[in-house]
């Protein structure tokens, strides 16, 4: 009963909240509405500029009002569930005190102490539900894109468009998911070790056999790597997010209908997967053990080359193309556009203003910039001769791919350099928005970076310069993602609690804990998800992985002249860099939600996520302190009981 009522005081909270918000949403658009009349209206020549502000608010403001509403449907999916379970137990109760009195022959069970445990612990009063189930309805009516319908809060969800009311496959398809997906990898791994068991094996002809024309394929196949890599680390990062109660679709601003889930990307990537793996190796065999007669081969650099092997990468190149644009009723193609508006919105970032989408868009386009650098060498290897003359073998073994020096000298430099303008510009326009002088020191984060570009292309020779501004843009960058983006202190790095975590209860008549839970010195930091020991083996990851991410920003010929060297340094630091981003983007995203950190958002409202899998009745995060009112009149501390639900 104890749990049950403040379950219930917990969902009456939040939607005293989600009644404040909806409230701020009535307001404002209604002062649209008047913006829109003065003008038809001619009041003043000034008001169409206030006019197209009012709109692109507008326009922000129906995903909150839709995050607003899905938030109201959650609500009313933790009050179905607590009802159940007030239900459960009342039933419970009843059996156990049935066959009490059945054992030993008595009716005080049933006529004395059922009614007098019901009583106290108020499992019969459905009034409370009925209470609650009538304000979800008010306030879900009350949304724009509910206009004219008078239905329950479920039914005013799926008109909106939010889809059904959990998106959760219980505990046992997790489990079944999880199962697959650990087998999945297993397998994969296995594969990969064969690859390299295969590329270890002698070949025939030795006399014939080129490493520098086996390996002129290879920025191919790592975009294509880079790109089912991605897919891995984006499906990782929501799983983590999900898992960790990180509401990672609300800060990024991705439309409330959108119902794409790490299982979309783990499913594509494992696809793309198996497509690589099985293409590659099969170019490992034929071109070692000649399993398929060479063609043209006195056209090529020797008797072993034939223009067939193109065939290989052409073709993963377009397996991996069709991978990403197939069409889905989960991703559909509105949202595989919005990714496209939000790198040009990253590249056009001095025009408009900058919003957290934006600002991770950015800082994942400067961590794919050696991975985009291969797509020139992709591009020059396609279009090259076939199979490749001496000519191309020999650039390749001097620059690392088949490109011309322009390209070298011109193009790859902008690649590189790119995303690091537009992170630059980016800072600017933020701190013309906001006045806030840390964009200025985060803009020179990024010059560092962008010095590095230069430095090693125009004086390549100069390996002292090199290496003193490689320096300076790593710890720079290094000590930026420790405590501005993650927000990261001694208090989060060095607080090790001793003991097991606890749920500790607040008793209002007191004013104290008891004393069988840990001292914690104040609430204020209870918001982390994540326990010390994660955040500083982060920390650690991110300096080390920072190390190699330079790399990334040099010329390849400038770190090794070995051709294999070369191909497996760079294949290394690109997939190591994108790990790193990966890591980073959960936590930059958690600090965004538990400080809103760089202002982005008016208000500091997060809707809870409501997670269907988790067992019930649910058990605490052991990972955070919970605080939570033992008597009804104690106001809780942190978050409200429903995100128990």
């Amino acid at each position: 009963g104890d749990f049950v009522h403040r379950g219930l005081h917990g969902l009456e909270l939040q939607l005293r909240d989600l009644d404040t918000m909806n409230q701020t949403l009535l307001k404002k658009r209604r002062k649209i509405s008047g913006s829109s009349a003065s003008l038809h209206r001619g009041d003043s020549d000034g008001e169409l500029g206030s006019l197209v502000d009012d709109e692109e608010e507008d326009d922000a403001g129906e995903f909150l009002e839709l995050r607003v509403l899905e938030a109201v449907g959650l609500v009313a999916e933790g009050g179905r569930r607590l009802r159940g379970f007030a239900e459960l137990n009342h039933a419970a109760l009843y059996k156990i005190l049935k066959k009490h009195d059945k054992v030993l022959g008595s009716k005080v069970g049933l006529g004395e102490l059922l009614p007098a445990l019901v009583a106290d612990t108020r499992l019969g009063e459905i009034s409370r539900f009925e209470s609650l189930d009538e304000e979800l309805r008010r306030l879900s009516l009350l949304s724009s894109q509910t206009e004219g319908l008078n239905a329950s809060a479920e039914v005013a969800r799926l008109a909106a468009g939010l889809g059904s009311k959990s998106t959760g496959m219980g505990p046992n398809g997790a489990r079944n998911t999880e199962l697959v997906l650990s087998f999945f990898l297993g397998c994969s791994t296995s594969l990969f070790l064969c690859i390299g068991v295969l590329l270890a094996l002698p070949e025939t002809s030795p006399k014939s056999f080129s490493t520098a024309y086996f390996l002129t394929s290879m920025p191919v196949f790592r975009v294509c790597f880079s790109v089912l890599l991605s897919l891995w680390c984006m499906g990782a990062v929501a799983r983590i997010c999900d898992t960790v109660n990180i509401n990672h679709m609300f800060i990024l601003n991705v439309d409330p209908r959108c119902r794409v889930t790490p299982e979309f990307f783990f499913s594509r990537a494992a696809l793309l997967t198996t497509i690589w793996i099985l293409v590659f190796g099969m170019y490992v065999v034929d071109y070692k053990w000649r399993v398929v007669s060479p063609i043209w081969s006195d056209q090529g650099f020797n008797q072993r080359s034939s223009v067939h092997f193109v065939f290989y990468p052409v073709f993963l190149m377009l397996l991996t193309l069709l991978g990403m644009i197939w069409p889905s009723r989960i991703c559909r193609t509105r949202y595989k556009a919005s990714v496209l508006r939000a790198v040009a919105r990253t590249a056009s970032a001095p025009l408009h203003p900058v919003d957290f989408s934006d600002n991770i868009v950015g800082d994942i386009l400067t961590s794919l910039a050696k991975p985009l650098q291969d797509v020139p060498a992709a591009i020059c290897y396609l279009a090259s001769p076939h199979p490749q003359p001496l000519k191309e073998v020999v650039r390749f073994t001097l620059k690392g791919d088949t490109c011309t020096e322009m390209t070298h000298h011109v193009v790859l430099p902008i690649i590189a350099g790119l995303p690091y303008l537009f992170r630059g510009l980016q800072c600017l326009r933020r701190y013309q928005d906001t006045r806030d002088r840390r964009h200025l020191w985060n803009c020179g984060k990024y010059c560092a970076c962008l010095a590095v570009v230069i430095v090693s292309s125009v004086w390549y020779d100069n390996f002292q310069l090199i290496v003193v501004v490689s320096t300076v843009a790593t710890v720079y960058a290094g000590i930026w993602d420790i405590f501005i983006d993650w927000g990261l202190g001694p208090r989060e790095l060095l607080h090790w609690r001793s003991g097991q975590d606890c749920v500790r209860r607040l008793d209002s008549r007191t004013g104290s804990f008891p004393a069988s839970c840990p001292k914690v010195d104040a609430p204020a930091h209870h918001d982390r998800h994540f326990p010390p020991r994660v955040y500083l083996l982060c920390c650690i990851l991110d300096l080390v992985a920072r190390s190699t991410w330079v790399l990334s920003l040099m010329p390849i010929t400038i770190i090794s002249r070995n051709v294999v060297g070369r191909v497996v340094l760079v294949s290394i630091i690109s997939s190591v860099e994108i790990f790193r981003r990966s890591m980073w983007a959960i936590l930059r995203i958690e600090h965004e939600q538990v400080a809103n950190a760089s202002g982005f958002r008016a208000l500091l409202w997060v809707p809870s996520k409501l997670h269907v899998g988790e067992r019930w009745p649910p058990v605490a995060d052991k990972h955070v302190v919970h605080y939570e009112p033992v008597s009804s009149s104690a106001k809780p501390m942190c978050a409200d009981a429903s995100e128990l639900f």
